[in-house]
């Protein structure tokens, strides 16, 4: 025998954990091996299965738990692991986390209790882990248990032995895909009671948790497995609220198939690897405490060992109602979030929770149940969005309403409901396969704006004004060329009662500002469309910047396609002399593009001028007269409007 020197194995090198809401964390201390050479470091590991290390003990029994001696300890079981998968990871899909190669095993390492484990030869690229809790808490006042409770150790064919002095849940970790199926032996360890979905019966898994003394077990299914709490299984079975654990896990392993890979474009078969779902189930564990918050993203998922999140995990009612679930998907979204390509600044606690919707809406579930702020806020959005007083800006951070994550839901569920939820998946295919990254929130509104035009065959433009969106107009003028300018306002469509929505979308012309203020008259005069109004620029002392040349900026209502512009003078009076002009067009106020020159006549009938190039599209024009009146420098008009196709 060995020397009796023990290794505490929870020195080790953990697994970055990709977190989204919070720190990743990695800590790096010797694994039991020198380097990649196999040769073992200058210790020595006791492999008498007899002896047990119980330098834990008192924490273990905090947590994780215990094992019961009387549970029976395993010698000699020999076990297969499909290890053979596709290598799709969060930088191929382009969201925050994704599955990695774990897989469960179905068996529990005692605390202080050495494992041993044969592996095959020839087969290279594993290593195991004792422990599903891979939350560091390191820094974390006060504790309610040790920082670093999971361990993993390099596998190597032939005879291994690991040990972890807080016990725990026994995976196999793979570095890369091995074609055919591998089969282990197994001693020291005991069965987990899990449930695997179409493995384990009903019956059978209730017997076999009411006989075990293992203080976790896995729910497990293709898609999603849940390492929860033994202790709080059973009881939720003694109450006969858990007694149909297959319809449970097959609705879960809907969810993820459905709501999350599906959604997202994601299939086993799929041609291209990018469309390709990730190759291992979604992970959610419970724990005592988390490194942030009451839950966090990650892989695995936590969330805190209390009713509401194991309820989450395990309520068959709450499933199919969607009521009491917003926490779960609302952090598995984190995981999914494409926040490098589309999901900008202000969507980091929006876009996550689309998922919740998602869910809602294939088992035709009421969006009002689903959180008390989605029944206020939206409709304080939709009044938002549709008001015409000032100029709305969907990004802001002091604007109260607008600034709250239901609020900025608001207009992707219009979409999804309006046009179909096919829409999410049209953005995180067309994500996937983005040449570059976007590199500012205007990149990643234009990748928006043209993907749901594209989806919906339609300019969604006018959409994205009314929610304060803004697109560059590089993007705008692409999209414009290509699909019809929407007619409808949409944005006025409320998802809670399916009701508006409807009305024709119509576009007033309004005067933005003009070089001279208005001396007799009103800039509004010139888009009134009464012939017996006007604007006159100041005459009386004006400064050299109320003089030629005369800017005036006009304002389409959207950015809108316009044939050209018509002009009157002032009726019954002067109509001024002739004026020479040039003509501008902006989408954003900001960029303006010179469309053409002309000069009017000395009349008060209407004068027509018709772009040269056809319809230009944009939001903003600007006149400039550059000369007219010889003796004084002012100019009048009774119109200055746009001509619409």
């Amino acid at each position: 025998m060995k020397s009796t020197r023990f290794i505490n194995f929870t020195a080790i090198v953990a697994i970055v954990l990709g977190l989204t809401a919070c720190k990743k964390y990695g800590i790096e201390v010797p694994d039991g091996y020198d380097d990649a050479s196999k040769n073992q470091a200058n210790v020595s590991i006791d492999t008498n299965m007899k002896n047990i290390d119980r330098s834990g003990y008192d924490k273990a029994r905090l947590f994780p738990g215990l094992v019961d001696q009387s549970e029976p300890r395993i010698q000699n079981r020999e076990f297969t692991l499909d290890l053979n998968f596709v290598n799709q990871t969060a930088n191929n899909l382009r969201i925050a986390a994704a599955p990695r190669p774990q897989f469960s095993t179905g068996f529990y390492a005692a605390p202080g209790e050495l494992i041993k484990i044969i592996v095959p030869a020839g087969v290279n690229g594993l290593n195991m882990q004792i422990g599903g809790h891979t939350d560091n808490l390191s820094g974390k006042v006060p504790l309610l248990r040790d920082p670093i409770i999971y361990a993993v150790k390099a596998l190597y064919p032939g005879v291994n032995y690991m040990r972890n002095i807080y016990g725990g849940t026994i995976y196999i970790n793979a570095s890369f895909a091995i074609t055919e199926p591998v089969k282990f032996i197994i001693s020291g360890a005991v069965a987990s009671p899990d449930f695997v979905l179409g493995v384990d019966t009903d019956a059978g898994w209730i017997a076999k948790v009411k006989a075990s003394k293992t203080p976790w077990l896995e729910l497990r299914t293709k898609r999603v497995v849940f390492l929860v709490p033994t202790d709080r299984v059973l009881t939720k079975i003694n109450a006969g609220q858990l007694s149909n654990a297959t319809a449970l896990m097959t609705e879960w392993n809907n969810k993820f198939e459905l709501d999350f890979n599906a959604w997202m474009g994601l299939s086993d078969n799929a041609a291209d690897i990018k469309d390709q779902s990730p190759q291992g189930p979604w992970r959610g564990v419970l724990d005592v405490q988390l490194t942030l918050g009451y839950g966090h993203s990650g892989i695995p998922f936590v969330g805190l060992n209390d009713s509401y999140w194991f309820n989450s995990f395990t309520s068959l009612p709450d499933l199919f109602s969607s009521a009491g679930m917003w926490g779960t998907y609302h952090e598995f979204g984190h995981n999914c979030q494409q926040s490098n390509v589309w999901s900008w600044s202000t969507l980091g606690e929006t876009t996550n929770n689309l998922f919740n919707f998602k869910v809602a809406n294939r088992i035709n579930a009421d969006y009002k149940i689903l959180h008390p702020a989605v029944t206020s806020n939206f409709p304080t959005a939709i009044a938002w969005a549709s008001s015409a007083i000032g100029t709305r800006n969907f990004d802001s951070t002091s604007d109260a309403v607008i600034n709250d994550p239901f609020a900025r839901m608001t207009p992707f569920v219009q979409i999804f409901e309006l046009y179909g939820y096919g829409a999410m998946t049209k953005l995180y295919t067309e994500a996937r396969r983005a040449q570059r990254f976007s590199l500012n929130d205007i990149d990643k509104h234009d990748f928006t704006y043209e993907k749901l035009s594209e989806y919906c065959q339609i300019d969604l433009i006018p959409f994205f004004d009314a929610w304060g969106i803004a697109v560059s107009p590089l993007s705008q003028a692409k999209i414009g060329t290509r699909f019809p300018l929407l007619t409808k306002q949409i944005w006025t469509y409320n998802p809670l009662t399916k009701t508006g929505g409807t009305g024709n979308i119509v576009y007033t012309t309004s005067v933005v500002s003009a070089s001279s203020p208005a001396q007799e008259g009103s800039l509004a005069n010139m888009v009134d469309g009464n012939l017996t109004t006007f604007y006159h620029s100041q005459y009386s002392s004006p400064t050299p910047a109320q003089s030629y040349p005369f800017t005036f900026i006009l304002n389409a209502g959207a950015n809108i396609p316009i044939k050209g512009m018509y002009f009157n003078g002032r009726a019954g009076n002067r109509a001024g002399d002739a004026k020479t002009i040039e003509i501008f067009s902006s989408r954003d106020n900001i960029t303006y593009t010179s469309i053409g020159t002309t000069t009017l006549p000395s009349t008060a009938n209407r004068t027509e001028y018709i772009f040269p190039s056809g319809n230009v599209t944009a939001k903003f024009f600007k006149v400039v007269v550059t000369n007219g009146h010889t003796t004084n420098p002012y100019v009048v008009f009774a119109e200055l409007n746009l001509i619409k196709p």
